[in-house]
């Protein structure tokens, strides 16, 4: 049994953690789960083409080969872009050909199906990113897609692009944005806090710590924004750990409540400092704290775009988390 004094000790403690809904790193998250969520409902009825998949057909419609530097522009690793390319030559949008200028290589080209389909696909792209937009105040969605921009080039925005009829420019595509900058927090993380734990892991630890009470393990991927199979994995690899307890309810014997384990309490504590260097880092471009805050609001309003922050917003969008 869980020594209640313990319970009570975390509780003065508490404020001594972040709070993920106040949380650059976590809100970004629950961003890009709403952007992968309004995706999904765009185009998994009639056309089967994911965010990545639409990066790498932008970015050969522009320039008819993919190489690195082009991978990166699509913000995609060597694995990712290999993964997507052979999905997208299946589907028959993709073919390889040989490079006229060099007859031992081969280009990758858009198939006359994909270059028939490219146009109508970015008119829907277009409007799952004001969808996205659509709980940021009207006011507030330019200078917010501004300062997305900052945060997911970490200060290095590339100039404007050429303008295209059938693609978006990545650089004012806001989905695009928050997966770069869910790339940059991932960097951030791997450097401050390195391997001990990982952000959704930490997330689900700072939920556990802020009810010393104890949750049940639904509750604890909500308020961590999580799916259920992400959760159960967590949850099992931290038991293993040692870092989490289970225990049954006292209320009712079906429901097993998560606590934290004294193996972690300190380490968690210690580790704290090191996540919020990881938001410095990641609202580092942004310099001045209005924009700071601007930043936070229209990510709030990204993630949760019903009651932001409270219980029942939680709960209500509970869907969003797909990733």
């Amino acid at each position: 049994m869980i020594d209640q004094s313990h319970h009570r000790h975390r509780a003065k403690r508490a404020a001594q953690m972040v709070a993920l809904h106040d949380t650059p790193g976590h809100l970004i998250r629950r961003a890009q789960q709403r952007h992968a969520l309004l995706w999904t409902r765009e185009f998994s009825v009639d056309l089967d083409i994911t965010s990545p998949q639409y990066a790498v057909l932008s970015v050969i419609a522009g320039q008819e080969r993919l190489d690195q530097r082009a991978a990166a522009r699509a913000s995609l690793d060597k694995s990712s872009t290999a993964d997507v390319v052979a999905r997208l030559e299946a589907q028959g949008w993709l073919r390889f050909a040989q490079d006229p200028a060099d007859g031992r290589r081969k280009t990758l080209r858009l198939t006359p199906l994909a270059r028939a389909a490219l146009k109508e696909v970015t008119s829907r792209v277009s409007l799952v990113q004001q969808r996205l937009l659509d709980s940021v105040p009207v006011e507030q969605r330019a200078p917010f897609v501004d300062a997305l921009r900052l945060v997911a080039y970490a200060g290095n925005v590339p100039a404007p692009g050429e303008g295209s009829d059938v693609t978006l420019a990545f650089r004012d595509a806001p989905g695009h944005l928050i997966r770069r900058a869910q790339q940059v927090h991932t960097v951030a993380w791997g450097v401050e806090v390195g391997r001990t734990l990982t952000a959704p892991q930490y997330a689900v630890l700072n939920a556990l710590w802020h009810h010393p009470e104890g949750i049940d393990q639904s509750t604890s991927g909500e308020l961590a924004s999580l799916d259920k199979s992400s959760m159960a994995d967590i949850v099992r690899r931290l038991v293993r750990r040692g870092w989490v307890a289970r225990e049954r309810d006292p209320a009712d014997a079906r429901r097993r409540l998560l606590f934290l384990t004294d193996a972690v309490r300190e380490e968690l504590a210690q580790l704290t400092p090191a996540v919020r260097r990881v938001q410095d880092r990641l609202l580092a471009p942004l310099v001045d704290s209005a924009r700071r805050e601007l930043f936070l609001a229209g990510c709030r309003a990204l993630g949760y775009p019903y009651e932001v922050g409270s219980p029942a917003g939680i709960h209500e969008d509970h869907d969003l988390a797909l990733d």
